[in-house]
């Protein structure tokens, strides 16, 4: 995949963009630059957001993104529009994907979206009847996901210095897990196998012929279910402690140093009630959202789906009632034939064309008479006006899918309550700290880690447990699997088999990754470059890890690597399991220089940005990639280069060629 060009319309500092991002292939490298809050996250947010979708949550939050020097000038909307090239089945396309956001009359934020794939369209809207929008949008999230899926999107459009942030304490090894299993696309595989063997639980207990064996099955099942439950809510209470331990390391370290700084502990506290207080508003803006859209299920909803299933009925209705209407604007009313008969009468007397004693009323009767056999038959006579009104409105009325923009907001609040609890946490021990001194902020930070180590031990202690369930239930397993049952022998088989396949997949790239990384490493690991001697894989996923090895023997330990060692390690998995794995994503990276020391930012100027990707987009300051040295060591490997300038007074950002002033050299 790579991306051609990016247009923004009044989404947030950009009034409106037209990029141009295309690369040569020996210069893979797209460079922009600017200041801090000149929009360089902003077009990263963009660019995601043209892929996946805005989650604007309501009409306070569309104002929000909406550009500021937009407002009382243009139309109050937001465009995203992302063009880039892919393969499918081989075959080279070319994609232009539109999103634009609107706010409803109900001011309820809408979204449209078209994708057009070589001249093949496809478009839906929050508008579209929801029979053909499913339609559409399964084709467009089909075309995203063959390029990018959204899940592996963190992977390679990322922050860096928010990936250096997940990389303390014991998280590390974690992220290591996900990324093999993510990039490689095994995911897919482990997660047959958990749904094959919990398959298997259920026909087991139902080929157990005795009730006191089905209960003593259904018991070690039970009994083991409810370890992983706890083990489950033992990895939740781990991943609080690690994120209190990494939240509250800064403060721990000052006061064990015994430097007390209330202000500054002001400021934290500040920082962490302001957004607990963003978290409580959001919260209360999803449960008003979510009322709202309950309360409005039938009119926008039922009563549009109603309209369509009825429209061709409705539809004859008012089209036999406007030909009626036609027809009697030509009929005269009884005055009017009694006007133009007596007119006609007394013209023709004044003629001597009739007698003197026409009877008139004769007249009048027969011209009514005459009017109503030729007066079609009105089958709804029943309906009245307002009813006919009523019918016209309901087959006007659109199907209004509010559910894709409640369910994105449902998902940020759900990530947002996760920190709320740790963050209140925070704000208490750091007020007890104004009033107890250092002795509160270092009690309760080695309380959590003590605490920590007790989580550890008991989740040891369990896993022991459901292994020795795992095997009581193997036995009992193997005695149902004496007796022949076709259905129950292949989810037996299932189970080692998705094992079997992500180990088969692993251990066909395992080789190829091991090398790749200590290439890598050598040259990039400053600390020590030069000095792997190999990098080691497991030959399994159940119990995956990876090990370095310097060459005098001795194991390097990945958690004991300070901050710029481990993102540079964690950028280079990507990297190889990038040139490895299923997909061929660009690479975009903000803060592209995080937390990396002086020669680690050396090493990656010359030999990894250049060769990361076949498209990688920099997003940078002058203190990040710096105009008189970095950006000579990048400069032949650049396509093109641009600086992000913001206009304070239009509030707005335009871009100029060039890294802030430096021309690209043919």
């Amino acid at each position: 995949m790579i991306i051609k060009n990016v247009k923004i319309r009044n989404y947030k500092t950009y009034l409106s963009l037209d990029l141009d991002l295309s690369v040569q292939s020996d210069r893979p490298i797209i460079l922009i630059g600017g200041m801090n809050g000149g929009g360089k996250t902003t077009l990263f947010e963009a660019i995601c957001g043209a892929l996946y979708g805005l989650k604007i949550k309501d009409k306070d939050h569309f104002k929000e993104l909406l550009n500021n020097g937009a407002v009382g000038t243009v139309k109050p909307e937001i465009s995203l529009e992302l063009t880039f090239e892919g393969l499918v089945l081989g075959q080279k396309k070319k994609y232009i994907l539109k999103r634009t956001y609107i706010l409803n009359p109900s001011d309820m934020p809408v979204e449209s979206v078209s994708l057009n794939m070589d001249g093949t369209p496809f478009v839906y809207g929050t508008a579209t009847p929801m029979a053909i929008r499913a339609e559409q949008e399964q084709q467009v999230n089909k075309i995203i996901k063959a390029n990018l899926p959204q899940e592996l999107s963190k992977y390679f459009l990322f922050d860096a210095m928010q990936s250096s942030e997940l990389l303390k304490e014991n998280v590390f090894a974690q992220i290591i897990k996900e990324n093999i299993e993510s990039v490689m696309g095994f995911n897919k595989y482990l997660q047959l196998k958990r749904a094959a063997q919990h398959v298997q639980q259920e026909w087991a207990a139902r080929r157990l012929e005795a009730q006191q064996e089905q209960d003593a099955y259904n018991s070690l099942v039970a009994q083991k279910n409810e370890l992983e439950t706890q083990q489950e809510v033992n990895i939740a209470e781990q991943d609080k402690c690690y994120k209190l331990i990494v939240a509250m390391q800064e403060s721990y370290d000052t006061a064990k140093e015994g430097v007390k700084n209330d202000a500054e502990t002001q400021r934290k506290i500040e920082g962490l009630e302001t957004s607990i207080t963003e978290t409580n508003d959001l919260a209360t803006r999803y449960n008003s959202q979510l009322k709202s859209v309950v309360d409005t299920l039938e009119l926008n909803v039922f009563f549009p789906k109603l309209a369509e299933s009825i429209t061709p009925e409705v539809d004859d209705i008012l089209r036999q009632k406007k030909a009626l209407s036609q027809e009697q604007e030509g009929l005269l009313t009884l005055e009017q034939i009694k006007e133009v008969t007596a007119k006609i009468i007394s013209y023709m007397k004044s003629k001597v064309l009739c007698p003197q004693d026409v009877d008139a009323d004769e007249i009048i009767n027969y011209v009514q008479r005459t009017q109503k056999q030729l007066e079609s038959v009105d089958q709804y006579s029943f309906l009245d006006d307002s009813e006919i009104e009523a019918l016209q409105d309901l087959i006007k009325a659109n199907a209004v899918n509010e559910f894709i923009a409640l369910d994105r907001l449902h998902k940020d609040v759900e990530t947002r309550l996760d920190l709320l609890e740790n963050q209140t946490r925070q704000v208490n021990i750091l007020r007890g700290s104004l009033i107890g001194g250092n002795a509160t902020i270092i009690k309760e930070f080695e309380d959590a880690k003590q605490r920590l180590d007790i989580l550890k031990k008991e989740y040891t202690d369990r896993e022991g447990a459901i292994k020795k369930l795992d095997r009581q239930i193997h036995n009992i397993d193997v005695q149902i699997q004496q007796e022949p049952d076709i259905k129950y022998d292949t989810l037996v088989a299932l189970r080692p088999f998705f094992d079997d396949v992500v180990n088969s997949l692993l251990r066909r790239k395992k080789e190829k990754i091991e090398e790749d990384m200590r290439e890598q490493l050598n040259k990039l690991l400053i600390s020590y470059k030069g000095y792997i001697s190999r990098v080691e894989l497991s030959d399994s996923m159940q119990d995956f890890n990876i090990r370095l090895y310097h060459k005098a023997g001795n194991e390097i330990s990945l958690n004991q690597l300070n901050a710029a060692s481990k993102q540079i390690f964690i950028q280079v998995l990507l990297k190889v399991l990038r040139n490895l794995g299923d997909y061929n994503p660009p690479v975009m990276i903000d803060t592209v220089m995080g937390v990396l020391d002086e020669e680690s930012r050396d090493v990656l100027m010359e030999e990894y940005f250049p060769s990361l990707a076949d498209q990688t987009i920099l997003l940078c300051t002058t203190s990040e990639i710096r105009k008189d040295s970095d950006y000579k060591k990048i400069a032949g490997f650049v396509s093109r280069s641009y600086t992000l300038k913001r206009n304070i007074e239009a509030q707005n950002t335009t871009v100029e060629d060039g890294y802030f002033g430096i021309q690209l050299c043919d």
